[in-house]
């Protein structure tokens, strides 16, 4: 995987706590959800050109599609969404389990490593 330091850094760190279940109490499962958020943020930045812009995040998942892959695009949306509900779930609402974060970590790992394959176009195009 060829991913960005910070980009790793965040994926590293969630790992590492992931790989102590036991120890995950709700305040270490929403510091796992705000890394993997933020690791998608600067994937998708990157993606956009933005990287040192502070322009929104919905903006950015906005016009992702012109940057990437549609499907791409989605998932990173996706996965976006799904991440801040994680992060800001209510009392009432169960918190995000082990497996959940283990699959979002994966799919991060996955977004991440798809936008930052440059787009090609293929076939051709003809100009009349």
């Amino acid at each position: 995987m060829n991913l960005p330091s910070d980009v790793q850094d965040r994926l590293t760190c969630v790992a590492n706590l992931l790989a102590r279940p036991e120890q995950l109490d709700g305040v270490r499962i929403r510091c796992c959800a705000e890394l993997l958020r933020t690791a998608v943020e600067r994937s998708v930045a990157r993606a956009c050109g933005a990287e040192n812009s502070d322009q929104p995040v919905h903006a950015l998942l906005v016009s992702l599609p012109f940057h990437t892959d549609p499907d791409v695009a989605h998932d990173a949306s996706q996965l976006w969404h799904a991440l801040s509900r994680a992060i800001r779930h209510h009392g009432y609402e169960l918190t995000p389990t082990v497996a959940e974060l283990i699959g979002w970590h994966a799919d991060t790992a996955d977004v991440s490593e798809a936008l930052g394959m440059p787009l090609t176009l293929s076939g051709t195009i003809e100009l009349t």
